[in-house]
């Protein structure tokens, strides 16, 4: 009876384990898939919500898009994509009719492209340069070499000779000084940019006896700018 008894506690002791081991080897999969999905499900949670705070951050950029191209309109006329001589050309035709000044000619270089502007060098200063004597030794450099006076150049490392470009060019009119000196006003602070370099003006010529018109011609030199758009390299054709 004893035996009988001991065999049946030992079959329960041993099917309640397999039951429970059963369980454990069922149960564990899941519980790790669950803990899989759940933290992908949080990861993807998190890289939503760096999205919607993306796509906001993109929605209020847009929403001021039309005063960003406001801003930008006068920008490109002034430094065009490309010389658009003829637009600037008809600016200058406009400019001389509006302040009563004779259109003479116009000359237009070839493209140059923008060199950096440097800082100036150093110059020695004559005030502390003096007679050396065997008592006196001779200054230094560091003693004699002053900074050249003025502004110091800006410049930018994102404008170089391969996206800006410079054009020379000279604008003769003829008319009265004083319109001369407005048509160069004008030229200065138009649309387009143009820096002025040099001005030269002549009395126009009367015959003898004639009483003078007051009238000269005004060679005016400068530069124009432009934008250049970067060469890109051609991919090479494959070999057929």
């Amino acid at each position: 009876m004893d035996k009988n008894r001991m065999w049946t506690i030992g079959s329960i002791i041993v099917m309640v384990a397999v039951l429970v081991g059963g369980a454990l080897l069922g149960i564990q999969p899941q519980l790790t898939a669950a803990a899989v999905a759940n933290a992908q499900r949080m990861s993807v949670e998190a890289s939503n919500a760096g999205q919607a705070s993306v796509l906001d951050q993109l929605k209020k950029d847009f929403a001021g898009i039309g005063d960003l191209k406001a801003e930008l309109a006068p920008l490109s006329a002034s430094v065009p994509n490309g010389s658009m001589m003829p637009e600037f050309i008809d600016q200058i035709n406009a400019l001389a009719a509006s302040t009563q000044v004779s259109l003479d000619g116009i000359t237009v270089a070839e493209a140059t492209p923008y060199a950096s502007v440097e800082a100036p060098a150093a110059v020695v200063d004559p005030s502390a340069v003096s007679a050396t004597s065997p008592a006196t030794p001779a200054p230094t450099a560091t003693d004699t070499v002053a900074p050249r006076a003025g502004v110091p150049p800006v410049t930018n490392a994102k404008i170089s000779g391969d996206n800006f470009a410079s054009l020379a060019m000279t604008v003769t009119v003829i008319g009265p000084y004083g319109n001369t000196l407005n048509f160069v006003n004008g030229l200065q602070s138009g649309q387009r940019l143009f820096l002025v370099s040099g001005l030269t003006t002549t009395a126009k010529d009367v015959p003898e006896g004639e009483a003078s018109t007051g009238e000269v011609t005004a060679v005016i030199s400068g530069l124009t700018y432009a934008l250049v758009t970067p060469q890109t390299a051609e991919a090479p054709t494959p070999a057929g």
